[in-house]
């Protein structure tokens, strides 16, 4: 068979030889990187080999170097998809392709960017420049260093940094453009987790930090809390951790436990803890950046205390099908009543309680104002795209996304979005509407995959199900039929009522 389309001769011969000494195939071979209408002959000898372009080019001789060159071709590509999937952890994500319709409401900054991506595109981003030059300032003055140690350990760093993000979207830019802005961009970073201790930073005795905010900067961080924190979640505008680490060594005042502690209890929730217990670091944690860290201990890990009521793995023998989804009808007249869950700040903890007679899906509860629903929304986007296959990791790994979707299955309208408020597992009456509420929720379970605790969950719902077929036939017939139901016992009462005056009248 022959190949009409002109191509260059040393390519032919490549081509030629890579399926030299090869096992007869069928008669259309379609190699990687050619076009899709270009065949090649598997060959009938190790020399028997005819590439011919219009009719005219014949090659028949085997050469063992460009075979290589192929091969090698092969094993280059292979390599970097390899390398590519060992950075994925650590890299600085875009947003994923598949929740773009949420992008311009999550995905892009509004007031200060961290990082090259969205550097300055807006005006108000340029703004915030001048805030990070002052931040810096400060940041050298209390660190007690010169600017050439501090700014140079951020330089010694920056190859390191500039390595996780995406190449295409760095363009040209240089390194005289990258490593000050890995500097002014992590210094205003810390100054403002600094800001978010500054309640907890005093000693027992009350007396005060080491390191506090300057005054003009907690101005601007008071005015414009919220809208700092919604954007620096955004997986788009993360900075690596590694410069943010080099220069946390600059800043003894700065308690990680503290404002880790701080953003776990009160980000997520409408009521403020006045008392709290600081997580315990996990040392053999190294994050990609600070959305990261927060997402690890906002989900929790798995420790020894989780119940086996909690996750249930195998589907019991009575089981004929298992559903990948149950609608809010269904867990109804099943019994199965959705409650906000005892302990509210760890996502993980999601699971089914049952009773005797009836179940409860137990969720954690958040409130959901726009930089929460940005929150949880980038660290879904986080999971996605550091995560490519679910299955094969912790059940942590996937959390939030299990998390989204099982609110996106149980709320089909907005009366079923009022249902969780009136069940404290939507905290707070300011924030999302409940009709902006069940559009992000209807989104995003389009649009996420359902992690392991999601199937967990089904799993457990279907055990429930397969084991009280009887009760819930029963149960079902009287959820159905409630109000008949309750219009004949009331009438039965009421006769009974009735015929008691009677009774005693004579």
């Amino acid at each position: 068979m022959q190949m009409q389309v002109a191509y260059d001769y040393e390519y032919q011969l490549a081509v030629a030889d890579y399926w030299e000494g090869r096992p007869t195939m069928e008669p259309n071979v379609w190699v990687p990187a050619l076009p899709l209408q270009m065949t090649v002959a598997a060959p009938a000898s190790n020399t028997d080999l005819v590439v011919s372009s219009g009719g005219q080019q014949q090659l028949v001789q085997k050469s063992a170097d460009h075979q290589h060159a192929v091969e090698l071709m092969f094993k280059e590509a292979t390599q970097s998809l390899k390398h590519t999937v060992d950075k994925m952890e650590m890299k600085m994500h875009l947003f994923p392709a598949s929740m773009e319709v949420l992008a311009e409401s999550y995905a892009r900054p509004k007031m200060v960017s961290m990082g090259p991506y969205h550097h300055g595109e807006t005006p108000a981003l340029q703004q915030m420049e001048s805030i990070k030059h002052a931040a810096a300032g400060h940041f050298i003055d209390d660190s007690g260093c010169s600017i050439q140690e501090v700014y140079g350990s951020v330089c010694a760093v920056a190859g390191v940094a500039r390595s996780h993000y995406d190449a295409d979207k760095l363009g040209d830019l240089s390194d005289d453009e990258f490593n000050p802005m890995m500097f002014f961009d992590g210094c205003f970073l810390l100054q403002y987790m600094l800001f978010w201790c500054k309640d907890d930073s005093g000693d027992d005795d009350g007396t005060a930090p080491a390191v506090r905010v300057h005054p003009s900067l907690c101005s601007v961080f008071s005015a414009n809390d919220s809208r700092i924190f919604c954007d620096l979640m955004l997986l788009e505008n993360q900075l690596p951790w590694v410069v943010v680490d080099t220069l946390k060594n600059f800043m003894p005042g700065l308690d990680m436990k503290t404002f880790i502690g701080l953003v776990k209890t009160n980000s997520l929730h409408a009521r403020t803890a006045l008392f709290y217990n600081p997580p315990e670091l996990d040392d053999s944690y190294i994050p990609p950046h600070l959305l990261g860290l927060l997402r690890y201990y906002i989900v929790g890990t798995t420790d020894n205390s989780t119940s086996a009521s909690q996750v249930e793995i195998d589907l019991t023998d009575k089981a004929e099908k298992v559903s990948i989804s149950v609608s809010v009808i269904e867990l109804a007249e099943m019994g199965i009543e959705v409650t906000a869950n005892e302990n509210k700040e760890e996502l993980r903890k999601m699971c089914i309680e049952k009773s005797c007679f009836t179940g409860e899906l137990r969720l954690a509860s958040v409130s959901l104002d726009d930089a929460n629903a940005s929150f949880l929304v980038n660290m879904a986007a986080f999971e996605l795209c550091t995560t490519p296959d679910f299955a094969q990791v912790d059940d942590e790994m996937s959390t939030v996304c299990s998390y989204l979707c099982l609110l996106g299955m149980v709320t089909d309208s907005v009366g079923d979005v009022q249902e969780l408020r009136n069940k404290h597992i939507l905290e707070g009456g300011a924030g999302l509407t409940n009709e902006d509420a069940l559009k992000l929720f209807n989104e995003l379970e389009k649009h996420l995959r359902p992690g392991n605790s999601y199937y967990s969950i089904i799993r457990a719902i279907e055990n429930y199900r397969s084991n009280r077929r009887p009760w819930i036939m029963f149960y079902r017939f009287c959820y159905r039929n409630r109000t008949a139901i309750i219009a004949t016992l009331s009438a039965v009462a009421g006769l009974a009522g009735f015929l008691g005056t009677l009774k005693s009248f004579k």
